[in-house]
């Protein structure tokens, strides 16, 4: 049974009770209970309703959810995450099922202890308004960039007072254009009548257009990284992100008028510069989120180093754990039912074939554990449409000249043509040579910019996948944002990498962001096992020392008593 001492401390570091005094987290602590699991068992199951919040002290649940009528693991909870937060504050029934892993203890908070807390802590009510908005905001929205295993703790628009001041001017035009109307009715003028009905939708457009503008941009919070979406509709989309592990520091700015408002500005500052979430709504606990999760991030480095490090010893001094008990046998499935034969496979030259002439123009294929990209399709267009309509009109000029001129074309009019035609093909190859060998990829260890000449010198930029500090991309213009695509931009200590004109930047950042976290990780295990390895060996020796003295000793013990 926790004490609440305990509970205390494990309330302390949630942002759902930041700023609560020490009297107020033992009046939330003693209004808890405790469960605690010593097998895997569902705590709650999709579809039925409940008026308890759940708290992980620790140990981890798994969420899953119906999709097709199939459960579908859907995230991994772990210390310090909660659930059940709709049934807490609202009659909703719970939209998943979650199951608690052996081992893990939980507090919950019923729906009537929580409602007489806010009457004793109305600070409170603020940061549990702050969760549901953004789970509600999470759910409708359904990120695709969102990795596996990746969690949205905090998602937020700009301040509406942000949205305020951009429908200012749009109103005074209305109520101009509204009095323009009422001049046209009064003098029976059409022509005023067709130019105030032209200014209303004009108006209208542009407070439609602001609207929208305020609603497409957001700040978001994962257990992974800190994001800012930027998105102007037809003109422009930029994601700016920075991983959790390169965070330095979280700190919030506000004025006057943010502090009567209640918005603000939460600095996000890491190795190569800084996020700004400014005009965010309720920026203290937006930045107390972020830095509770910063340190979550930082406690989990720091307990798998230290749970290897014990197994390491354990292995260099032969101490062996007792062996788990075997998992039940399972039964086996059914065997499948025999497969038709199936038709003889094509001769490998016309699949090879095939393969290459659909590689061709990808945009973006993996070959093995490297992905590479080349610029949009568009860009080769935008570069050789001159070729493709000389071309086209050589194709072209002798069926239409039949057709409509009755030519009869002689050898040497036809050769020139056929000059011209497999001239103009050379120079549109060599535009495509030289938008094919224009190369961006991805590795498991680091990324590579390379760009090769047709027939001629190459350039080769490349940078570890460690040495990354931070990723964003831009969608500039209508073009960009019709054929989707823009600019990856990479910096890597105090230089940058470009890739340009890529397909779909988004899920080029989102290839490159994971090949870092997974290399980071790597990284660091490797070089936490050389350091355990060193370490390992000194106490190894420091053992045997031990064990070696302890032996000298008794000898000389027993040789003593022998003489004596």
């Amino acid at each position: 049974m926790l004490d609440t001492l305990a509970r205390i401390e494990f309330l302390r570091k949630l942002h759902l009770f930041r700023g609560l005094s020490d009297d107020q987290l033992r009046s939330v602590a003693e209004n808890m209970q405790e469960q605690s699991f010593s097998k895997t068992d569902v705590v709650i199951v999709e579809g039925t309703s409940g008026d308890l919040l759940y708290l992980i002290f620790d140990g981890q649940v798994k969420v899953s959810r119906l999709i097709k009528d199939t459960p579908t693991l859907v995230t991994t909870l772990s210390k310090g995450d909660y659930f059940g937060e709709q049934s807490l504050l609202t009659s909703h029934s719970h939209n998943a099922t979650v199951r608690a892993e052996a081992g893990s203890t939980l507090l919950t908070l019923s729906r009537n202890a929580f409602r007489d807390l806010l009457k004793k802590i109305p600070g409170l009510r603020e940061n549990f308004i702050i969760m549901m908005d953004t789970r509600r905001l999470a759910n409708r929205l359904k990120f695709p960039w969102l990795n596996a295993g990746e969690v949205i703790y905090f998602l937020a628009r700009k301040h509406e007072i942000l949205l305020f001041r951009a429908m200012v001017l749009p109103v005074i035009f209305f109520a101009l254009v509204l009095g323009l109307m009422g001049l046209a009715f009064t003098l029976a003028s059409v022509a005023l009548s067709a130019v105030a009905g032209f200014l209303m939708v004009a108006v209208l457009g542009w407070t439609g257009w602001n609207y929208v503008d305020w609603g497409n941009d957001y700040y978001v919070v994962t257990n992974q990284r800190v994001l800012w979406l930027e998105k102007v509709i037809g003109l422009y989309e930029s994601r700016t992100e920075a991983l959790m592990s390169t965070v330095l520091s979280v700190s919030t700015e506000s004025d006057y008028w943010g502090r009567f408002f209640g918005y603000g500005t939460v600095v996000v500052r890491t190795f190569t510069g800084q996020i700004r979430m400014e005009f965010v709504r309720h920026p203290k606990q937006a930045g107390a989120m972020i830095e509770e999760y910063w340190n979550r991030t930082k406690q989990v480095a720091r307990k798998s180093d230290e749970e290897a490090f014990k197994a390491a010893i354990r292995a260099k001094l032969g101490i062996q754990l007792p062996a788990a008990k075997p998992a039940p046998p399972t039964a086996s499935p059914p065997p499948s039912p025999a497969a038709k034969p199936s038709s003889p496979p094509r001769p490998a030259l016309f699949s090879g074939l095939k393969k290459r002439l659909g590689d061709a123009f990808n945009a973006r294929y993996e070959t093995g554990a490297v992905i590479t990209y080349r610029k949009h399709p568009y860009v080769l267009f935008r570069d050789t449409w001159p070729q493709l309509l000389i071309i086209v009109a050589l194709l072209t000029i002798v069926p239409l000249g039949k057709l409509f001129f009755v030519w009869n074309l002689q050898v040497w009019q036809v050769s020139i043509i056929g000059f011209l035609l497999a001239a103009t093909a050379g120079w549109w190859y060599y535009g495509y040579v030289d938008w094919a060998n224009d190369l961006y990829q991805v590795t498991s260890e680091q990324i590579i910019d390379l760009y090769k000449e047709p027939w001629g010198k190459e350039d080769r930029k490349s940078a570890p996948l460690e040495s990354i500090l931070g990723i964003n991309y831009e969608r500039n213009g209508i073009l960009g944002m019709l054929f989707n695509f823009g600019t990856v931009y990479i910096q890597v200590g105090g230089a940058k990498f470009d890739f340009e004109d890529v397909l779909n930047p988004p899920a080029v950042q989102q290839d490159i962001a994971s090949r870092v976290i997974a290399r980071q990780q790597k990284k660091r295990e490797g070089d936490a096992a050389g350091e355990r390895e060193r370490m390992i060996e000194w106490m190894a020796w420091y053992h045997r020392t031990v064990e070696e003295a302890r032996k000298m000793e008794e000898q000389a013990r027993k040789q003593n008593d022998k003489s004596a």
